[in-house]
């Protein structure tokens, strides 16, 4: 359980966000559209996306708290101790990475990445791999 929760709350301190270079065309409007690089939280392009994989590990958390509660109903006292050794650990977490008074420690866990636009001009292997994709193109509209 400890593992779990340790890796439940781990995933809730990263904040990675990328910024692709190559453009998104997102529609505006019926009639507009615009040109915007695609922007990914922690490897995810949709906020639902992400909401449902910490909704997934809550759910383990809670599924594993469920059968530690139902294994120890012998041992109340062995039950005690584990639920406070959770919720002093969640209580420290919270108050190291969520702080209330200090949101400048929210905004430096963030970690921008921009990526970088494959030159393609350079790279040999795709020269080849284009030029046998054009020469087959080529040879079917001969026929």
């Amino acid at each position: 359980m400890v593992k779990l929760l340790t890796e439940t709350l781990m995933q809730l301190k990263v904040a990675k966000v990328q910024v692709h270079s190559f453009s998104v065309r997102k529609q505006v409007n019926l009639f507009e559209s615009e040109m915007s690089p695609e922007i990914t939280f922690n490897g995810y392009k949709q906020t639902v996306d992400y909401h449902l994989y910490l909704d997934s590990l809550y759910y383990n958390c809670k599924v594993r708290l469920e059968e530690i509660l139902n294994e120890s109903r012998s041992d109340p006292e062995g039950l005690k101790r584990k639920l406070d050794l959770y919720r002093f650990e969640i209580r420290e977490f919270k108050n190291r990475y969520f702080p209330k008074e200090n949101e400048q420690v929210l905004f430096n866990r963030i970690e921008f990445v921009k990526t970088q636009l494959l030159k393609i001009n350079e790279e040999t292997t795709l020269k080849k791999k284009f030029s046998v994709f054009l020469l087959s193109n080529i040879n079917s509209w001969k026929c």
